[in-house]
Order: C-alpha cells, then sequence, then structure tokens
C-alpha cells in the first residue's frame, strides 16, 4: 500500500530523527546540506542514511544526492525483534555502485519516478555490510 500525505510526512519525520540518531550513534553529525537530505561523513566518506521500519519494503534515495555520496548507510529495523517498547535496529552500508546495480524508480508518484531511485530493504540485509546495532523506544 502506497503512502498518503499523512503516512508520507509521518515516514519523512521518522527519517530524519531516526537519521540523526544513527549519526551520533555512529560518531559522526549530519551535514548541514540544506535539504534534509541525513548526509553525513563516516571515515572519510560522503554518506547518506536512510532508515525504514520493519515492514518498510525498501528505501529511496534522490538521483541529486546519489551523485553526492560514496555509500548508503540503511538502518533497518529487524523483523522479529522489536516489541512495543523497545526497536532494533541493524545498520548496513552499501556502495554507491551496488545501490546503482540494484535501484529501481520509485512508483509512488510520476515526478517521483523521474529524481527517486529505491532499493528493496531485503536485499540490502541480505547483502549490506553490518556496521552497527541501534536499539531505542519508538519515536
Amino acid at each position: 500500500m502506497g503512502q498518503d500525505i499523512i503516512t508520507g510526512r509521518a515516514g519523512n519525520d521518522f527519517g530524519h530523527l531516526m537519521g540523526t540518531y544513527a549519526a551520533e550513534h555512529l560518531g559522526t553529525k549530519l551535514l548541514d546540506t540544506g535539504t534534509k537530505s541525513n548526509q553525513a561523513i563516516l571515515n572519510g566518506e560522503q554518506v547518506v542514511i536512510k532508515a525504514a521500519h520493519k515492514n518498510t519494503s525498501s528505501v529511496g534515495i534522490t538521483l541529486n544526492v546519489l551523485l553526492q555520496v560514496q555509500s548508503i548507510v540503511a538502518v533497518i529495523e529487524d523483523k522479529g525483534a522489536s516489541s512495543r517498547n523497545i526497536h532494533e535496529y541493524t545498520i548496513y552500508k552499501v556502495s554507491k555502485d551496488w545501490y546503482k546495480k540494484h535501484m529501481t524508480p520509485s512508483r509512488s508518484s510520476e515526478r517521483a519516478s523521474r529524481t527517486t531511485r529505491m532499493v528493496n530493504c531485503n536485499l540490502i540485509r541480505a547483502h549490506g555490510e553490518q556496521i552497527g546495532k541501534i536499539t531505542c523506544v519508538p519515536f
């Protein structure tokens, strides 16, 4: 099921909050890009931090952001590991080249299909390098 304005805004807010939290957990800070794109410098390379709940099927990155980063850091909630009060996430890292190889155009709107590329979270879980874990209470 696709997003509407309310669920889209909630997802966007969650992504920004989790991006900030994950950046701090990884020992860095989000860059002030003016676009709220969750970009950071991690171990000397520019990355974008994406976040997904356990039932979210994919993460998306705009083509503009994809041009600026070397890697994608995906903070994905662990299936079956979270409870009502505690949420557990694994942090994965994939290269930009890997992301580009597996990406597909967004299907959320005609405009998004031209500007945003998606990758399935299960692919990231299967092939991404695990670089950390986060346990937190719901936002």
